[in-house]
């Protein structure tokens, strides 16, 4: 089957462009006790799409767990974000070709608006579609949808790479081409696929 020329290169954030400082699995667990991860994160996900608050749901688990750990000082574990440079790199000679590179990443309000003032990634991306601002959470084709509305391209003409199954899942029924770039992936295999693929720069 013979593909349009690829117009946007569209990168995950989590897993794929930036990873968690190695101290954040200890840090968390310190802060709410053993297993609040787990139960943070599951609160986490009702709030991706931005209708819900997470303060009080991260606060009420502090609560009930009798910590003295502040909202707060959750949130600053939770932003501890190393770049990845490496992918960036990438994003960057992909993105001198002219092509449209874009963060299409789940995130919740406090650590999406940290990351939008911290980490300087539209020095890399042409646009940030934080699943809190689209209103829309992967793996939900309409969030795939919405971007390539935004941009103004055919879904077939974007390229969308994640490292959760089910977010490239959610991507190809939207129409996309997707890649999973999994744990256990190299950067060099993903750098063929996307060869593969007719992404240009790589």
């Amino acid at each position: 089957m013979n593909h349009p020329p690829v117009k946007a290169l569209l990168l995950d954030a989590d897993g794929v462009v930036q990873f968690p400082a190695r101290s954040w699995v200890v840090d968390m667990e310190r802060l709410g006790g053993l297993g609040f991860l787990r139960h943070a994160t599951a609160a986490e996900i009702h709030t991706l799409d931005g209708s819900r608050d997470l303060r009080p749901a991260i606060e009420a688990l502090l609560a009930a767990r009798g910590r003295e750990a502040t909202f707060e000082d959750v949130i600053a574990a939770w932003c501890r974000i190393e770049p990845d440079r490496r992918m960036l790199s990438l994003v960057d000679r992909v993105r001198a070709t002219g092509t449209i590179t874009a963060l299409a990443t789940n995130q919740q309000s406090y650590r999406g608006a940290w990351m939008l003032e911290q980490l300087g990634y539209e020095r890399h991306f042409d646009h940030q579609f934080h699943s809190w601002q689209v209103g829309l959470a992967k793996p939900d084709p309409a969030y795939f949808t919405h971007i390539v509305d935004t941009l103004g391209i055919e879904p077939e003409e974007a390229v969308f790479v994640d490292d959760m199954a089910r977010n490239v899942a959610g991507a190809r029924q939207a129409g996309l081409r997707a890649v999973r770039f999994g744990m256990l992936d190299t950067y060099g295999e993903l750098r063929w696929e996307l060869r593969r693929l007719g992404v240009p720069g790589i």
